[in-house]
């Protein structure tokens, strides 16, 4: 499925991040905010393709709580958890994609990636790859897990992707956190439990706040309304945007926030 974003995804720095990888990627292709990448508290979290309703709450909740205290989320746009993490963190997440940036995959989650290249940030190292191979799901997962300061698996089963990228944490030395399950459920965050090489989140608030006050970091009011993207609703021409606006109209058509038809400003994907 060709990507629907309007501009062209463009090569960026590759992060100071990414170099503690043994195989750093060469180049990396992005759409949408770049200033994302930015010094700044990053969480990833990643799971299960599958999530029961109790860890599809709660990736919810804590995605929420997480991005309401500045924290960016990142995750890899997957089916289940990964959506889940990035639909409740939006504009503050990161998806890391496993194909070039002219397809969004999986399709079915094609218009919420959509949404975070307009609002928050995509990245992927490969410049043409519209068919992702089993490995490129690997080298995907690595670059999440070294672009995060910390990793929450909230269910993964024994064996799955996740506990792959668990092993990269614990080489890395990127601490891992984990939901709570009952016994016979999410064997393999159980198991990282039972090891020790993970902390079991039994309290989202209490989790958060201790975030918080290690990382200098505090509740954001609520986000305030992105008036250009309010007026752009009524569609009015460029030059009345530009008037009121500036040269930040310019900058939201690269961003692909919005674009020109016919002389007038429109939503990109509305």
């Amino acid at each position: 499925m060709p990507s629907p974003s309007s501009v062209s995804p463009y090569l960026i720095d590759v992060p100071r991040s990414l170099q503690i990888l043994p195989d750093p990627p060469a180049r990396l292709f992005a759409l949408g905010d770049s200033a994302l990448l930015d010094p700044r508290l990053k969480i990833a979290i990643i799971g299960t393709r599958k999530p029961n309703t109790y860890t599809q709450t709660y990736t919810t909740l804590l995605a929420k709580s997480l991005a309401n205290i500045g924290a960016i989320i990142v995750s890899g746009g997957a089916l289940g958890t990964d959506i889940i993490a990035h639909s409740a963190a939006l504009p503050s997440t990161i998806c890391v994609l496993p194909t070039s940036l002219d397809r969004f995959y999986p399709a079915s989650n094609a218009k919420m990636i959509q949404a975070i290249a307009q609002q928050g940030l995509v990245l992927s190292e490969y410049e043409c790859n519209p068919t992702p191979q089993r490995y490129d799901f690997l080298h995907r997962n690595r670059l999440i897990v070294a672009l995060s300061d910390i990793v929450i698996i909230p269910q993964a089963d024994r064996y799955s992707g996740s506990l792959a990228s668990a092993n990269l944490c614990t080489k890395l030395d990127k601490p891992i956190f984990v939901l709570s399950h009952r016994i016979g459920e999410s064997l393999g965050t159980q198991d990282l439990l039972a090891k020790k090489r993970a902390s079991a989140i039994t309290d989202i608030e209490a989790f958060t706040q201790a975030l918080a006050t290690r990382f200098g970091l505090k509740a954001q009011e609520a986000k305030e309304r992105d008036r250009l993207l309010e007026f752009a609703l009524s569609n009015p021409t460029f030059e009345e945007a530009f008037a009121r606006f500036g040269e930040k109209v310019l900058e939201y058509e690269l961003m692909g926030k919005i674009t020109r038809e016919n002389g007038r400003i429109i939503i990109s994907g509305a």
